[in-house]
């Protein structure tokens, strides 16, 4: 069982990198609940299995380094989004005859 959740776990970072990538939340967080889900089950290890284990450190890093950027950029937007309707407008609630604006955080 270890080696094969390892191996989907290693897989799972990949397709999660994706989604971050490509702001997909819904995906990002399947991801997380099935990564959780496979580190939940890995129970007492081989020691082979505990170094491929620590061999996908630096992904994980990665990917909570992306998930955090994506969440900085999208809090910005919404600073920004906030403030060109003005600092007492919810932004919910768009005053009469305002359409909404679209905001691309992709780039």
């Amino acid at each position: 069982m270890g080696e094969d959740a390892i191996i989907e776990l290693g897989q799972l970072l990949k397709e999660e990198r994706d989604a971050i990538r490509q702001l997909d939340g819904a995906r990002v967080l399947i991801y997380a609940e099935r990564k959780e889900s496979l580190l939940r089950g890995l129970g007492t290890l081989s020691k082979e299995n505990t170094e491929r284990l620590h061999a996908l450190a630096p992904a994980l890093r990665h990917n909570s380094v992306l998930l955090a950027h994506a969440r900085d950029v999208l809090r910005d937007a919404l600073v920004v989004a906030r403030t060109e309707l003005g600092a007492t407008t919810p932004t919910r609630a768009l005053p009469a005859g305002m359409a909404p604006r679209l905001l691309s955080v992709r780039g």
